[in-house]
């Protein structure tokens, strides 16, 4: 029985982790997992996740907020699952609600970060962290501390009611960099 449910745990690592690859996203998984929500109303806060190697829980930083911080990554194409409700960093509790894709040229310091609604969901608002830290930086009182208020990542938008992507492009980077993609979801129609 062990050695079953390792097998199982080790499969739902590997297949995991395959969704930060550059391939696209197997339909039939994302519509599966998206019925399973689609009674659900209303709109959700959301952040990108990726394999355990590449994502780390904000909880397990010591932050009293889920969500995930991505990295470090280089010159690369990543594809990210972004998952709605998923408190305490548990995704079986979430659902899949949005892709988000990275395109990061470290030579020419410019990445462009995308949201893609999957079907049934749109986008009401977006918040975008890139940096070389993995949070970042607000000040408080004469210090600077990391925070993972959505609110305080420096790119923002606002009324996307209804939009079903949304793309920033982002100069100025170097080296590896850490991302935090948060979004508001909502179901099409709210």
């Amino acid at each position: 029985m062990k050695n079953i449910k390792l097998l199982l745990m080790l499969t739902g690592v590997m297949l995991f982790s395959v969704s930060c690859e550059v391939e696209s996203y197997e339909e039939n998984t994302l519509e599966a997992t998206n019925a399973k929500a689609s009674s659900d109303a209303g709109c959700e806060t959301g952040f990108a996740i990726c394999a355990a190697n590449l994502s780390s829980c904000f909880i397990d930083d010591g932050f009293n907020r889920w969500g995930w911080t991505i990295g470090p990554m280089s010159t690369s194409e990543h594809l990210f699952r972004m998952f709605t409700g998923a408190g305490q960093c548990d995704t079986s509790k979430g659902k899949l609600a949005v892709g988000v894709s990275i395109d990061y040229d470290s030579e020419t310091g410019v990445a462009v970060v995308e949201y893609n609604a999957k079907e049934g969901y749109a986008l009401k608002e977006t918040h975008l962290y890139i940096g070389n830290d993995p949070y970042p930086m607000q000040q408080r009182g004469k210090k600077l501390v990391p925070t993972v208020a959505p609110g305080q990542y420096p790119y923002k938008h606002g009324g996307l009611d209804g939009a079903l992507t949304d793309t920033y492009t982002i100069e100025g980077l170097s080296g590896e960099i850490y991302m935090i993609a948060h979004a508001v979801v909502c179901k099409d129609g709210n």
